[in-house]
């Protein structure tokens, strides 16, 4: 968990951007469900041919809680290649990139490495795990816990920030 040391040590979010910032997310988590579900479902049919083949059980308690857990770790799978990819390759994700916003390291000002995505998108689903599920129900929960936040804990944790390209908020 990010302590308060660490949130202290990023400088403070632009306000402005939390409106975008929350229309990229949808747009990311929209893309991650459109990739993960299906995916899911194929990991799930996959432990079940295996069942068959095998002749054991590959679950006891039985094949809906065999199928949440393939499809929930999927999007999580999908999730943290897909944004780390996104931010290490061109600084931000699609979203990001529809809505003229970019994640650098706080310190340099370049695109996150390789670790340093990662460990954003792993933090990010662990702080914020909220935006998967129930999404368009926990939105304007989700935007005003951002608000009242000088960083968000993932970015304040692993050092990076989001910032606009956009000649307008510059």
């Amino acid at each position: 968990m990010a302590s308060t040391s660490d949130i202290l040590k990023v400088p403070p979010e632009d306000k402005r951007l939390l409106r975008r910032r929350a229309i990229a997310r949808g747009i990311d988590s929209l893309t991650v469900f459109l990739l993960g579900f299906p995916s899911g479902f194929f990991v799930y049919l996959s432990f079940l041919q295996l069942e068959e083949s095998t002749g054991q059980e590959v679950t006891k308690t039985g094949p809906m809680v065999l199928y949440l857990v393939c499809t929930f770790a999927t999007i999580a799978a999908v999730h943290c290649a897909w944004e780390c990819l996104w931010l290490t390759w061109f600084g931000a994700t699609p979203g990001k990139l529809a809505t003229g916003l970019r994640v650098v390291d706080a310190e340099t000002g370049r695109r996150p490495g390789f670790m340093q995505a990662l460990r954003r998108s792993t933090d990010l689903l662990y702080f914020g795990l909220y935006w998967y599920f129930c999404y368009p129900l926990l939105l304007p929960f989700a935007y005003l816990w951002s608000k009242k936040r000088p960083a968000q804990p993932w970015d304040a944790r692993n050092h990076t920030k989001v910032i606009s390209v956009r000649a307008e908020d510059r």
